[in-house]
């Protein structure tokens, strides 16, 4: 349901005291709300007409007609490399605590888990200011320029019990008409009991829920990812290992239906998929797992005959003995992969292409794998901590990369030298290099939280405040980071007198 905003305290540093929202814009923003009529639109409870025709884990019987083309509005670009002049001046804007359970304005235990800015249709490659969050049972929508929270979703405690928490979230522009002058963006969620849920923020609404294994109630979704060439194709990775991949379909406006498909099933070959992502000029899908880094070549052709499809494994070297949980993973360049082992205290980038030229089929002969050797990256130091699930993120055009660790500290690294070849380093084939040191930390600020306090709780800083992600804006010019304690953290590059 869509909720209107609690007032909770939200306390800028650089002014150094506690900011709260004005009563009038909260009656604007709650007389919005109130005349969207459709919130929670789907009524089914086993994952929709596909999920009741199929076993669950198992390839349904589709209800309208699949396209196993690429879309035709589809062009392959990327943005050119430009280095930003000031990666290490940001400062701290806004921290908001917009998640909290029960509206509770001191609430500092639940955890949000996502952020990323949505896509702007009309300019490739670019974003609008507004940035999802997700965490507990809501989905907050922000913008970063001032701080107001657009929207807020939180689900309804008569279709959602009190353990179904929100782990991941992603955006996709569907085109409405053939010559692709329409468009939507919706932004899909899940979490436990694996329970997806299909939002369009413009609309205010939440027009669709599914659950992607109607018959398991402890089945948790814990990463999601929008096909690039396809827009309404969603892979869902699941705690058990699996990764399934559905057609959410475009819904028909105004009354919004749509029946999800789902396509097929990639089988497990580790543990929990914590992140998903996508190398568009080798049709590859990557994950990254409790277990391993994997790719599988995403051949439409094979998905629409049922073929099993083409897998790769990516060795990475131990650190002090320490296997391969990839807790993180995302495409710096089409081309370039950035991966974080936990307990390893570095962030690996290499290119696939000069790795996938090495593979070789395993002695099984079950998958191909391919040793990515410490010459062939570029390493960068990060946080020696023992803790996991600290989710890192860029921007593909500066190729300004950002991890925060278990201080509440953002790690900046500044890459557009290396990826250009300005400097000569392994991801240009140019000579291996000692670790790359962060061009900045940006340390936790000292806060003032009157709500904690006046609620006789301990300080956000008392225990371990642990990022979970990370998210940067086109250009640099902002880094949201979601915690561990219920806060969303945004800072602007720039002197703090320039928003005097």
């Amino acid at each position: 349901m869509w909720n209107s905003l609690p007032q909770d305290v939200i306390t800028n540093p650089t002014l150094n005291h506690p900011i709260t929202y004005d009563p009038e814009t909260l009656e604007d923003f709650t007389s919005k709300l109130s005349s969207v009529t459709m919130t929670e639109k789907s009524k089914s409870k086993g994952g929709g007409p596909a999920a009741k025709r199929m076993k669950a884990g198992g390839r349904g019987v589709p209800l309208r007609k699949i396209d196993y083309k690429f879309d035709p509005n589809y062009r392959f670009s990327e943005a050119p490399v430009e280095k930003v002049d000031d990666p290490t001046d940001f400062h701290p804007l806004y921290f908001l605590r917009t998640h909290s359970k029960n509206n509770d304005p001191a609430d500092v235990q639940t955890q949000i888990w996502q952020c990323s800015f949505e896509p702007c249709p009309e300019k490739p490659h670019s974003k609008t200011n507004v940035v999802a969050t997700c965490g507990g049972s809501s989905v907050c929508f922000i913008n970063v320029e001032d701080g107001e929270v657009v929207l807020k979703y939180n689900r309804s405690t008569k279709t959602a019990t009190a353990g179904e928490n929100l782990y991941a979230q992603v955006w996709s522009t569907l085109i409405l008409d053939d010559l692709g002058l329409r468009t939507m963006n919706i932004l899909a969620a899940a979490g436990a009991r694996s329970t997806v849920l299909l939002i369009h923020p413009e609309a205010g609404v939440c027009y669709q829920m599914f659950r992607t294994v109607p018959n398991k109630a402890a089945a948790v979704v814990c990463a999601l990812l929008f096909h690039p060439k396809k827009a309404t194709w969603l892979f869902c990775g699941h705690e058990d290992g699996q990764i399934q991949l559905w057609d959410v379909g475009i819904p028909s406006l105004p009354s919004y239906e749509t029946t999800p498909v789902h396509l097929m099933t990639i089988p497990a070959v580790a543990r929990d998929v914590y992140n998903l992502t996508f190398s568009c000029t080798h049709d590859l899908l990557i994950a990254g797992c409790d277990g391993g880094l994997f790719g599988w070549s995403i051949d439409l052709q094979k998905i629409e005959a049922s073929d099993r499809l083409e897998r790769t494994e990516f060795i990475l070297p131990e650190v002090d003995g320490n296997g391969s949980v990839l807790d993180s993973v995302c495409m710096l360049r089409d081309d370039l992969l950035a991966a974080k082992c936990a307990l390893h205290g570095q962030i690996y980038i290499f290119s696939l292409s000069r790795t996938l030229k090495k593979r070789t089929m395993n002695k099984a002969r079950s998958q191909f794998e391919t040793k990515v050797a410490g010459e062939e990256m570029l390493k960068l130091r990060w946080s020696d901590t023992d803790n996991y699930y600290m989710n890192m993120g860029l921007d593909p055009g500066s190729c300004i990369l950002v991890c925060g660790d278990d201080k509440g500290a953002l790690w900046v690294y500044d890459l557009a030298d290396y990826v250009s070849g300005k400097v000569s380093s392994p991801l240009t084939e140019g000579p291996q290099l000692p670790l790359v040191e962060p061009v900045k930390i940006l340390e936790w600020p000292e806060l003032e939280d009157a709500e904690v306090e006046k609620a006789r709780k301990l300080r956000l800083d008392t225990y371990d405040i642990v990022v979970d992600k990370c998210t940067v804006s086109p250009g640099g010019q902002h880094i949201v980071a979601v915690t561990s304690n219920n806060m969303v953290c945004i800072w602007k590059r720039g002197k703090e007198q320039d928003d005097d």
